[in-house]
């Protein structure tokens, strides 16, 4: 299936235009979602997700639409488990008297 296919497709699953084109290089190059690197990018990842994941009928686990989704929920994951894992590790202030 060409690129443009799975634009049309991405497109209509929700995905915001203008960063269809990168998510689609990303996913043909890695198979799936980029890393979550950032506050910014997780907050737009799980509005993406909200998004493409009411348009996924739910026993679709293998078009490309639903791969990248699943790898998008499993970033997305990772990314809480990392927050939670520096958030209990961050020594608290002591109180003050």
């Amino acid at each position: 299936m060409k690129h443009r296919d799975f634009r049309k497709m991405f497109l209509a699953a929700g995905m915001p235009k203008d960063q269809v084109d990168a998510v689609l290089d990303h996913f043909h190059a890695n198979g799936g979602a980029a890393d979550i690197t950032s506050v910014s990018e997780y907050e737009a990842a799980r509005s993406i997700y909200a998004v493409m994941d009411a348009s996924v009928p739910s026993g679709d686990f293998h078009s490309p639409v639903a791969r990248y989704l699943i790898s998008l929920g499993v970033r997305i994951v990772a990314w809480e488990d990392q927050a939670a894992v520096v958030t209990d590790s961050t020594p608290s202030l002591p109180a003050r008297p």
